[in-house]
Protein backbone atom coordinates (compact mmCIF):
# COMPACT_ATOMS: atom_id res chain seq x y z
CA UNK A 1 0.00 0.00 0.00
CA UNK A 2 2.86 2.39 0.81
CA UNK A 3 4.33 1.68 -2.63
CA UNK A 4 0.99 2.60 -4.25
CA UNK A 5 0.91 5.88 -2.29
CA UNK A 6 4.51 6.68 -3.26
CA UNK A 7 3.85 5.88 -6.92
CA UNK A 8 0.72 8.06 -6.95
CA UNK A 9 2.55 10.93 -5.25
CA UNK A 10 5.42 10.77 -7.75
CA UNK A 11 3.04 10.67 -10.72
CA UNK A 12 0.98 13.58 -9.35
CA UNK A 13 4.12 15.64 -8.71
CA UNK A 14 5.14 14.97 -12.32
CA UNK A 15 1.79 16.21 -13.63
CA UNK A 16 2.03 19.41 -11.60
CA UNK A 17 5.59 20.03 -12.78
CA UNK A 18 4.53 19.48 -16.39
CA UNK A 19 1.66 21.95 -15.83
CA UNK A 20 4.11 24.55 -14.46
CA UNK A 21 6.44 24.19 -17.44
CA UNK A 22 3.57 24.20 -19.97
CA UNK A 23 1.99 27.35 -18.50
CA UNK A 24 5.33 29.16 -18.43
CA UNK A 25 6.06 28.35 -22.07
CA UNK A 26 2.51 28.96 -23.28
CA UNK A 27 2.26 25.31 -24.35
CA UNK A 28 -1.45 25.07 -23.77
CA UNK A 29 -1.79 21.86 -25.82
CA UNK A 30 0.41 20.05 -23.30
CA UNK A 31 -1.48 21.71 -20.43
CA UNK A 32 -4.77 20.60 -22.01
CA UNK A 33 -3.64 16.95 -21.99
CA UNK A 34 -3.15 17.14 -18.20
CA UNK A 35 -6.83 17.95 -17.59
CA UNK A 36 -9.96 15.86 -17.34
CA UNK A 37 -12.60 16.73 -19.92
CA UNK A 38 -14.80 18.36 -17.25
CA UNK A 39 -11.95 20.11 -15.38
CA UNK A 40 -12.76 23.40 -13.70
CA UNK A 41 -10.87 26.24 -12.11
CA UNK A 42 -11.24 29.20 -9.83
CA UNK A 43 -8.06 31.15 -10.56
CA UNK A 44 -6.15 33.33 -8.15
CA UNK A 45 -7.75 36.30 -9.92
CA UNK A 46 -11.21 34.97 -8.98
CA UNK A 47 -12.16 34.03 -12.53
CA UNK A 48 -13.91 30.73 -13.11
CA UNK A 49 -14.23 28.31 -15.98
CA UNK A 50 -15.63 24.83 -16.41
CA UNK A 51 -14.60 22.30 -19.04
CA UNK A 52 -11.13 21.55 -20.38
CA UNK A 53 -11.37 23.90 -23.36
CA UNK A 54 -12.75 26.77 -21.27
CA UNK A 55 -10.02 26.29 -18.66
CA UNK A 56 -7.33 26.41 -21.33
CA UNK A 57 -8.91 29.48 -22.94
CA UNK A 58 -8.98 31.27 -19.58
CA UNK A 59 -5.37 30.30 -18.82
CA UNK A 60 -4.18 31.54 -22.22
CA UNK A 61 -6.13 34.77 -21.85
CA UNK A 62 -4.76 35.43 -18.37
CA UNK A 63 -1.21 34.68 -19.52
CA UNK A 64 -1.62 37.48 -22.10
CA UNK A 65 -2.81 40.02 -19.51
CA UNK A 66 -0.36 42.76 -18.46
CA UNK A 67 -0.36 41.43 -14.88
CA UNK A 68 0.91 38.00 -16.00
CA UNK A 69 2.55 38.43 -19.42
CA UNK A 70 6.03 38.47 -17.81
CA UNK A 71 5.11 36.00 -15.07
CA UNK A 72 6.81 32.68 -14.49
CA UNK A 73 5.62 29.99 -12.10
CA UNK A 74 8.88 29.21 -10.35
CA UNK A 75 7.49 26.45 -8.12
CA UNK A 76 4.44 24.42 -7.25
CA UNK A 77 5.34 23.00 -3.84
CA UNK A 78 3.22 20.12 -2.65
CA UNK A 79 2.42 20.31 1.06
CA UNK A 80 0.24 17.21 1.25
CA UNK A 81 -1.40 14.62 -0.96
CA UNK A 82 -4.41 12.75 0.36
CA UNK A 83 -5.59 9.75 -1.62
CA UNK A 84 -9.33 9.81 -1.05
CA UNK A 85 -9.59 6.65 -3.15
CA UNK A 86 -7.03 4.88 -5.26
CA UNK A 87 -8.10 7.07 -8.22
CA UNK A 88 -8.88 10.39 -6.46
CA UNK A 89 -6.38 12.66 -4.76
CA UNK A 90 -6.53 16.05 -3.05
CA UNK A 91 -3.30 17.98 -3.45
CA UNK A 92 -2.62 20.89 -1.10
CA UNK A 93 0.16 23.04 -2.56
CA UNK A 94 1.63 26.51 -2.83
CA UNK A 95 2.62 28.36 -5.97
CA UNK A 96 5.41 30.88 -6.38
CA UNK A 97 5.65 33.26 -9.32
CA UNK A 98 8.03 35.96 -10.43
CA UNK A 99 7.37 38.78 -12.88
CA UNK A 100 3.82 39.49 -11.69
CA UNK A 101 2.42 43.02 -12.00
CA UNK A 102 -0.41 43.70 -9.54
CA UNK A 103 -1.70 46.24 -10.33
CA UNK A 104 -0.96 45.84 -14.04
CA UNK A 105 0.93 49.16 -14.33
CA UNK A 106 3.26 48.43 -11.40
CA UNK A 107 6.78 47.00 -11.30
CA UNK A 108 7.10 43.23 -11.44
CA UNK A 109 7.28 41.38 -8.16
CA UNK A 110 7.30 37.83 -6.82
CA UNK A 111 4.09 36.42 -5.34
CA UNK A 112 2.98 33.22 -3.70
CA UNK A 113 -0.27 31.69 -2.61
CA UNK A 114 -2.11 28.49 -1.84
CA UNK A 115 -3.56 26.19 -4.49
CA UNK A 116 -5.65 23.03 -4.23
CA UNK A 117 -5.85 20.42 -6.96
CA UNK A 118 -8.32 17.58 -7.27
CA UNK A 119 -6.66 14.83 -9.29
CA UNK A 120 -8.24 11.80 -10.95
CA UNK A 121 -6.53 8.71 -12.28
CA UNK A 122 -7.96 8.05 -15.74
CA UNK A 123 -6.73 5.62 -18.37
CA UNK A 124 -3.54 4.92 -16.42
CA UNK A 125 -2.57 8.58 -15.88
CA UNK A 126 -3.26 11.20 -13.24
CA UNK A 127 -5.14 14.26 -14.52
CA UNK A 128 -6.22 17.54 -13.00
CA UNK A 129 -9.99 17.63 -12.40
CA UNK A 130 -10.21 20.87 -10.43
CA UNK A 131 -8.00 23.80 -9.39
CA UNK A 132 -8.71 26.31 -6.62
CA UNK A 133 -6.06 29.03 -6.29
CA UNK A 134 -6.12 31.70 -3.63
CA UNK A 135 -4.96 35.23 -4.48
CA UNK A 136 -1.27 35.91 -3.83
CA UNK A 137 -0.38 36.73 -0.24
Amino acid sequence: MADDQEAAEAAIAGVLETRRIAWNSGDFETYRKLLTEDADVVSATGRKSAGRDALIALSAEQKRQPSYEDATITATEIRAIRLVRSDVALVDATYRMTGVRIPADSETRPVEGSILFVMLAQDGAWRIASIRALPPS
